[in-house]
């Protein structure tokens, strides 16, 4: 007599697949797929295939809703852009003058080095580009910073390089611990810290 067939349960255990049909894709699931994506394995590494994989499915199936791999990008960046603008704006609410500075700084920098892969999608692409939204999203992210950096008698015309002055030292400062080149020579919080305050004294000056 010839023996029962398995249940398809009893067989998806024993082959290690569950059986169960992949997740729908929306474009909203494959750009947070892209995101931790970035985050975990960086951003020369993101292609359709290489985020297709991590999904559980085939490349063409990703076209459907996204129309290339540089639209993902780009929404990636805009998105990255979003995210940074919403974390400064709560870190400098209700802060003015050194305080806001410091604390939105160190938002900046804690930013950086939980989100590596995000922190550089957001530094890829110039202020000034061929993409009108993308360059007035980026200077919108500086919105924040340039309103406290008003508290010190700056117009918005001193308060915008004077932001993009801070932006430079702090990003200069995080390259550098990303690397390495600081680990175990120096207290890089207190470092930080100075660097951020000197900066404030200066416009203080001004």
């Amino acid at each position: 007599m010839a023996a029962e067939p398995e249940p398809p349960s009893t067989r998806s255990r024993a082959t290690g697949k569950s059986g169960a049909r992949p997740a729908k894709l929306s474009r909203e699931i494959i750009v947070n797929a892209a995101l931790t994506f970035l985050d975990r394995e960086g951003w020369d590494a993101l292609t359709i295939n290489a985020l297709a994989t991590q999904l559980g499915t085939k490349g063409p199936s990703l076209y459907n809703h996204v129309e290339s791999l540089e639209d993902l990008r780009r929404t990636v960046r805009m998105r990255v852009i979003d995210d940074i603008l919403t974390m400064l704006n709560r870190a400098g609410e209700g802060r003015v003058g050194d305080d806001a500075v410091l604390v939105m700084a160190s938002a900046y920098r804690s930013y950086a080095h939980h989100h590596p892969g995000r922190y550089s999608a957001f530094t890829r692409m110039p202020l000034g580009g061929d993409d009108p939204e993308f360059t007035a999203a980026t200077k919108g992210a500086a919105a924040p910073v340039m309103a406290v950096l008003s508290s010190y008698g700056l117009d918005d015309e001193q308060a915008f390089y004077a932001a993009l002055e801070f932006w430079s030292a702090m990003h200069g400062f995080v390259l550098l611990e990303m690397t390495g080149a600081m680990d175990d020579i120096i207290d890089t919080d207190t470092l930080f810290s100075d660097m951020v305050l000197r900066l404030a004294a200066g416009l203080q000056r001004r």
